[in-house]
């Protein structure tokens, strides 16, 4: 009865989460659908512009986990008014490290271009994308704290309308200002970035005016910004810095991963977008269990119980390969229901389809390798978490690199570093829970 009912919870709490995580693939996916009628230079450059963007939005989206930890802590005491106060101080170091963002990332676009990539078409397709795109990170700070706030709130099903209006915005502006129809003009790549800018303006309206209106404002005191508290900022602080660090390796993992394939070609690299989006795709289920997992062994954790993460991991990961399975099973039989939304040229189509196969069976090893990275991460030991974060990103990037420039292998074959870095991963984070050493951090 014990193990149906962790079970029922299981599912209960992923499958909103996994909606919710699902909104950043679809930017990346609904990008990729259109910038592959555009041209193999935009497809390819895609896949670097949204990585670049992702590493500047490593330190917003750090401060958004603080404000969630922290505002789902104040509900929990049943203190209103210091949830509102930490939502306004938090907002308020979002906004302004976002600004600080935006500004960087305006001046280093260009130099991702001039020192970083290889082809010149390439480099000045990721520039004019992130010179725009550079404008929505605050925009994406709000909504994301806002995400936050609801979720610690418990209304989490506010974020699906949210999520829709974002899809259906992003779309129809792709649709208009890509290829200039109805008398916009024709932006190519830069047209992208118009749409996600439009799409995040539109997620954040409706979640703004959502809680405005529907939440009692006047008794959590929400939007009503005062001089930051030390307290609250040192707390946000010391919560969101790891996770940042943790977020900057793995992003970088995938940065690097691109650029050595940009180094091969710009085919190679278009192939490595689709391949990548797809791979993202069959990720949305994982990372919904895998919050539920982080949750749930720290819950077990707090409550001396934690003879009990074994099950927990076990119907995470039965769970997850439930819901991924089908689409897995789809990859490796019918590639071509994947690939085809994306039109790719027939030159590449064989390769991208052996490609999808490979990251297709590594799914099998990577969703155990996940929960149990994430449940060093629920057990508190976030410098476990970091360094294995570290030996996963050494591992999949010295692959590809010995696969892609030493060895001059296919593209199929250096995605063989994928399920190498998760093999890799599922050794270490086993290992490291079952040895107890996590454990020195357990605090009465």
């Amino acid at each position: 009865m014990a193990n149906k009912s962790l079970s029922s919870i299981m599912w209960k709490v992923s499958l909103p989460l996994i909606f919710v995580e699902a909104t950043e693939t679809f930017d990346h996916l609904i990008d990729t659908i259109f910038l592959a009628r555009v041209g193999i230079t935009e497809l390819g450059a895609i896949a670097l512009a949204d990585t670049v963007f992702l590493l500047f939005l490593v330190f917003p989206f750090g401060l958004v986990d603080g404000i969630q930890i922290l505002t789902a802590r104040r509900v929990g005491q049943r203190r209103p008014e210091a949830v509102g106060a930490v939502f306004n101080q938090g907002l308020a170091l979002v906004l302004l490290v976002c600004v600080v963002s935006g500004a960087a990332l305006k001046l280093a676009s260009p130099l991702v271009g001039e020192w970083l990539v290889e082809s010149n078409a390439v480099g000045d397709a990721v520039d004019g994308y992130l010179q725009i795109e550079a404008y929505g990170l605050g925009l994406s700070g709000v909504t994301f704290a806002l995400g936050a706030l609801l979720t610690s709130l418990g209304r989490t099903w506010v974020l699906v309308p949210a999520t829709i209006i974002m899809i259906i915005t992003d779309v129809v502006l792709n649709y208009l200002f890509i290829f200039g129809t109805f008398g916009c003009p024709a932006l190519g790549i830069r047209g992208a970035a118009v749409g996600s800018l439009g799409a995040e303006f539109a997620a954040a309206s409706f979640l703004t005016v959502y809680v405005w209106r529907r939440l009692d404002a006047g008794r959590y005191g929400f939007f009503k910004f005062r001089r930051l508290g030390r307290g609250t900022a040192r707390l946000l602080g010391q919560i969101s810095m790891p996770i940042a660090v943790q977020g900057i390796v793995m992003n970088l993992r995938w940065f690097a991963f691109f650029l050595i394939l940009e180094r091969v070609s710009a085919e190679a690299l278009a192939i490595a977008n689709v391949v990548y989006t797809c791979y993202i795709v069959l990720w949305i289920p994982t990372e919904g269990f895998a919050e539920t997992t982080c949750s749930m062994v720290s819950r077990f954790v707090g409550r001396n119980r934690s003879h009990r993460i074994g099950g927990v991991l076990k119907h995470a990961i039965g769970g997850a390969l439930v819901a991924t399975v089908p689409f897995i099973v789809t990859a490796l039989v019918v590639p071509e229901w994947f690939i085809e939304v994306f039109s790719p040229g027939a030159d590449i189509l064989a390769q991208t389809i052996a490609s999808l196969r490979v990251v297709a069976m590594a799914m099998l090893i990577a969703i155990p390798g996940q929960m149990w990275f994430v449940a060093v991460l629920g057990a508190g030991d976030t410098s476990a978490s970091l360094g294995i974060e570290l030996a996963l990103t050494l591992t999949m990037i010295g692959a590809a690199y010995f696969g892609a420039i030493h060895m001059a292998w296919p593209t199929p074959l250096v995605w063989l570093s994928l399920p190498i870095m998760w093999v890799v991963g599922l050794t270490i984070s086993y290992g490291w829970m079952k040895s107890g050493i996590w454990k020195r951090l357990e605090i009465s």
